[in-house]
């Protein structure tokens, strides 16, 4: 339970950025297929998720240790399902920070319990702002400006019971990466079941767009949203799909809003949109936002909406807010806060 909670602590810190190494790697380990997908940006600050081949799980391993020109992975549950642990080397990885190309089209690897292994790279992406001087910057920018690609798959962290999912990633020149869609697999076949479009234009970071839960108050927590930040604070816009068993794919819930919680008592769902400071947290206007899930159709209906205010930082006593302050706030574009 402790190595479980490390994992996920370890995840969680994971820096969102939308600029960083992104790597897929694919290939074999002794029988198994394997599918890496690497998110990085230092030695220290180093992921790897996958699917396991037999059960489709998907797994995580972090911090590694750099030994000469190897990076360790000691310890974590891997590719084997039996004995659970397995070391993994990495051998030859390269940043190649602000290079359109690393150097070498094949990560090569050892595990303990399968030996030598061999993977083919299928996608690379190789910007890092925060180098440290004038040259890298304008490296990182112009590849940053030149940079396109449209339906790269990449793997996310959570996954129902019967489902895993990769977004599917698109960047024009000069733009983030951009989540477009969301490929839904059966962890049953391993085959696609489901391609979900999505035109909202959400930012990629990285392993944490899609979050589990029950969301049609079914007792499953086999539903899923789409964020547009990894952060758990205010104003992060998300929007929401439900499992629909007799059809047996993803429907919109018609549900999109900022940072929603759920009321399982009464199926009600409140959108909060945070206006003002979101950094300390002061003369703050809360536009809250009201629906109600239809079970019979499967979606939610707006049913009403109102709206607060926190004078300043110091008296926390809400108010009902203006009509301008109201008009204003709905107006407004704002930012995603700092994590409470």
């Amino acid at each position: 339970m402790k190595t479980i909670k490390y994992i996920m602590m370890m995840v969680f810190l994971i820096p969102q950025v939308t600029e960083a190494i992104y790597r897929v790697y694919s290939g074999n380990m002794g029988d198994n297929k394997v599918e890496f997908y690497l998110f990085a940006t230092s030695d220290s600050n180093f992921h790897i998720i996958y699917i396991e081949d037999k059960t489709k799980k998907i797994e995580y391993m972090g911090a590694p240790k750099k030994i000469e020109n190897d990076y360790h992975f000691e310890n974590y549950t891997t590719i084997d399902t039996v004995s659970g642990k397995d070391t993994l080397i990495i051998k030859n990885f390269d940043f190649s920070f602000n290079k359109l190309n690393s150097e070498s089209n094949e990560l090569f690897g050892y595990s303990q319990i399968f030996g030598d292994f061999k993977l083919e790279k299928k996608f690379e992406y190789n910007v890092e702002w925060e180098n440290g001087d004038d040259r890298n910057w304008k490296d990182s920018k112009q590849l940053f400006d030149n940079t396109e690609f449209n339906n790269i798959e990449f793997l996310q962290m959570n996954s129902t019971q019967d489902f895993y999912f990769k977004v599917i990633l698109s960047k024009k020149k000069k733009e983030d990466i951009k989540i477009t869609g969301i490929n839904v697999y059966s962890k049953k076949s391993g085959e696609l079941l489901q391609t979900i479009k999505n035109s909202k234009g959400y930012i990629f970071y990285t392993f944490q767009a899609i979050r589990i839960g029950d969301f049609d108050f079914d007792g499953n927590k086999n539903d899923f949203s789409l964020n547009n930040s990894e952060s758990y604070a205010v104003n992060v816009p998300q929007i929401y799909y439900i499992y629909d068993d007799s059809q047996n794919k993803y429907i919109e819930a018609n549900l999109e809003g900022y940072s929603i919680q759920f009321d399982s008592e009464n199926k009600i769902a409140t959108s909060t949109k945070t206006c003002g400071d979101v950094v300390i947290y002061s003369s703050n206007v809360l536009l809250k936002k009201l629906y109600y899930f239809n079970n019979k159709e499967k979606k939610y209906t707006y049913i009403d909406k109102y709206c607060e205010s926190i004078p300043d930082g110091v008296n926390y006593y809400l108010r009902q807010c203006t009509k301008k302050e109201r008009l204003d706030c709905e107006k407004a574009v704002v930012e995603v806060g700092d994590e409470p």
